[in-house]
């Protein structure tokens, strides 16, 4: 059987809720091609958006002890750890990949954000904005910023840092979300429920709100 069929049968069976077949389909098909680095990683992606994050996590690890150092598979490995809960895991990983290319900027985002969630908010700021000299219009970067910010209670220079994306053609929703949370720490009610819509409700703003604290002045 193919590794094309495997995933068909695996996907098959996660839809009528045999999670036991599931896991064992992807689980071969990924090592029908241990090389076919895509694969491997459509393979993992799909067992972790399942919720089955230890099993993807086993299957990339597995790829990578008998070919060790692709940094896509480093990079969807740290992400599963950061999704996972283990953001010094995830950091360690990620710095295999900024040994070899330091500039890589995904990596370096990435790993700003496993600093945000170990709270060291002033490293992960310095990478953002290392990140953001070398592209100025990251996206990711920025909005990761503005998050680190708002998290160390800096809300209105994260609203600076994000505001000016507001218009950018290509503004995905989750910047658009976390700016209309911007806007409701700061008070600013109606922009913030214009950029919300019906995604957020009133109370989870206000929980949202009451989380982040008080805007630093």
């Amino acid at each position: 059987m193919s590794a094309e069929a495997r995933l068909q049968v695996a996907e098959a069976a996660d839809s009528s809720g045999d999670s036991e077949l599931a896991i064992s389909m992807y689980t071969a098909a990924a090592a029908s091609e241990p090389g076919n680095t895509s694969l491997q990683l459509r393979c993992a992606d799909a067992l972790a958006r399942r919720g089955k994050i230890d099993e993807a996590r086993k299957l990339l690890a597995e790829r990578l002890r008998t070919s060790p150092g692709q940094p896509d598979l480093v990079r969807a490995l740290a992400l599963i750890d950061i999704v996972a809960g283990q953001p010094a895991r995830a950091i360690t990983e990620l710095d295999q990949i900024l040994a070899a290319n330091p500039g890589d900027i995904r990596a370096l985002v990435d790993k700003g954000v496993a600093l945000d969630l170990l709270r060291q908010h002033a490293a992960a700021q310095a990478i953002y904005q290392q990140v953001l000299a070398a592209s100025p219009n990251d996206a990711a970067a920025k909005n990761d910023l503005a998050l680190s910010l708002m998290l160390e209670g800096r809300t209105r220079q994260a609203l600076d840092t994000l505001a000016p994306m507001q218009n950018v053609a290509d503004s995905s929703q989750r910047l658009r979300t976390n700016l209309g949370i911007l806007y409701a720490v700061t008070g600013d009610v109606a922009r913030s429920r214009q950029l919300l819509g019906d995604r957020v409700s009133d109370s989870e703003v206000s929980a949202l709100t009451r989380a982040v604290g008080t805007p630093a002045p």
